[in-house]
């Protein structure tokens, strides 16, 4: 579904959109009518961070800029997550 639909679609059903590729690397949006905020992107995995050698896992917290190109605009292929 295109953006527009799937935003209106995640606010009705309190839900984020993600597109294949954000999901895979494990980020979604979260569209609000928050003037603060508007669209929030969260991280759904935790990336590795390296402590004293060792790997860890590491949640970055959610930020809330995202300057999404045309091509993000016009795509077809966004879903609820």
């Amino acid at each position: 579904m295109n953006i527009i639909e799937a935003t209106k679609k995640a606010l009705e059903e309190n839900k984020a959109i993600t597109t294949p590729e954000n999901k895979e690397h494990g980020t979604v949006f979260i569209p609000t009518n928050s003037m603060p905020l508007g669209i929030v992107i969260v991280p759904t995995e935790p990336g590795l961070e390296k402590v004293e050698g060792i790997y860890k896992e590491k949640w970055t917290s959610a930020f809330k800029f995202w300057n999404p190109k045309a091509e993000d605009l016009l795509r077809d292929d966004w879903e609820l997550y």
